[in-house]
């Protein structure tokens, strides 16, 4: 859906009309003062109205916002990844580097150094030289001096050498986005999502969640599963195994994970995935897709999890009420009663044209969320003073009888024909 940017009145020059209006109003000798009051104080509503949906609507700064965002997120994980992987290494480096400095400053004779005074700081640059193969300084009869002066530069240069290899070899699995690496990108995971399960329905939750900007982590039970490759275009990490090894859980970093979605098509592996995640991190919010909707319902009162649903109930009614009614985008119950979702738009020659939002409320008893204007333009619990006009379309909430009492606003009506004289 386009969202198309309105030319917007600012505010004070608003506040500045209805004070003139009230000043007219207010002037006993302007006959035309009581016309320019209404229809200034009936068009700020609109107006502040306006300027709410403007401010809602994504600018191109709030775009190149999400972009880099996205950007230093992803930049941040390779960092992550990289400290992971190079830890060990580093501290290695560290602590020789640091034992080879102090060694340097306490037990070299400070008057064979040039300037007959050595520092901390010149100690580091020495050490730094002679691991490249540097002889900054002549050689002393002196056992505890004596591997700094053979086993540094060799150590230097296997470190080096490791280290050049490690990254490169890094780099090129992170290109590749191989297995390795997506093992390793889930590692450093924080705050996520976990997918269990790469069916249809795994694939359009993973989808929903990344266009919602969530982080997500996906398993699934076999490599030659024909969504892992698109689920992978999505920047998103695939563990292939099963969902219920506690061990495959801790790679996939459910310790810091905010939810699991279990929704393979085994009942039991789900139920089993998420009380194992539940183990591992306490309050990590559980989803389960469920068969049968009647255990579901008694698995997440029983277990405290936060849904478990049916994707066959959850359907069936949508399928049924679009089959009677139309227009239904979802279907749904709420305290034993079926809630619709309608789209309906205004078509012209019938009678929604003209009618006020209040009025198709009053009169057929429903809940209008949104007002979509022909011009894109879209608008949230609309005024209750809106004109409806052909081509906007209304978001509403109503039961199956509702979308009944509507359907003789909906029809056409039939254009006279001229009589033959």
């Amino acid at each position: 859906m386009q969202l198309v940017p309105m030319q917007l009145v600012p505010m004070q020059l608003v506040q500045a009309n209805l004070s003139k209006a009230q000043l007219l109003f207010e002037d006993e000798t302007c006959s035309r003062s009581q016309p320019l009051l209404n229809l200034a104080a009936a068009r700020i509503p609109n107006l502040l109205r306006q300027q709410r949906i403007f401010k809602s609507m994504p600018t191109r700064r709030d775009l190149i916002k999400q972009k880099y965002e996205r950007r230093g997120r992803k930049f941040l994980r390779l960092i992550k990844v990289l400290f992971r992987e190079f830890r060990g290494f580093l501290i290695c480096a560290v602590l020789g580097f640091t034992t080879s400095v102090i060694s340097l400053y306490y037990l070299y004779p400070h008057e064979m150094v040039p300037g007959g005074k050595l520092t901390i700081v010149q100690s580091a640059y020495y050490t730094v030289l002679m691991t490249f193969f540097e002889t900054p300084l002549p050689y002393v009869e002196d056992w505890r001096l004596s591997p700094l002066f053979f086993l540094l530069p060799v150590a230097g240069l296997v470190t080096i050498a490791e280290g050049v290899v490690h990254l490169s070899h890094l780099l090129f699995q992170r290109k590749r986005f191989s297995t390795e690496w997506q093992m390793m990108i889930a590692e450093t995971m924080e705050n996520h999502v976990i997918v269990c399960g790469l069916g249809n329905v795994g694939l359009r939750v993973v989808e929903h969640l990344k266009s919602l900007g969530e982080e997500v982590v996906a398993i699934e039970s076999t490599l030659e599963s024909r969504f892992s490759n698109e689920v992978s275009g999505f920047d998103v990490p695939v563990l292939i195994g099963d969902a219920r090894d506690q061990t495959l859980l801790e790679k996939a970093s459910a310790k810091s994970a905010k939810a699991i979605i279990a929704v393979t098509n085994n009942d039991l592996v789900n139920i089993e995935a998420a009380l194992n995640a539940r183990e591992i991190n306490p309050d990590i919010r559980v989803v389960l897709r469920m068969f049968d909707q009647r255990l579901a319902k008694r698995m997440a009162k029983v277990m405290n999890f936060e849904g478990a649903y049916s994707s066959s109930a959850k359907s069936g009614p949508l399928f049924a009420q679009a089959a009677v009614s139309g227009h239904v985008l979802d279907s749904f119950q709420f305290g034993g009663t079926v809630i619709n979702a309608v789209e309906l738009v205004v078509e012209p020659n019938t009678l929604l044209v003209g009618k006020t939002i209040d009025q198709l409320r009053a009169q057929h008893e429903v809940t209008i969320l949104l007002q979509e204007r022909e011009d894109g333009v879209l608008d949230w619990n609309p005024a209750p003073s809106n004109v409806l006009s052909v081509g906007d379309k209304l978001l509403i909430m109503t039961d199956p009888d509702g979308v009944k009492r509507m359907e003789p606003m909906t029809r056409k009506m039939s254009l006279p024909r001229d009589r033959e004289l």
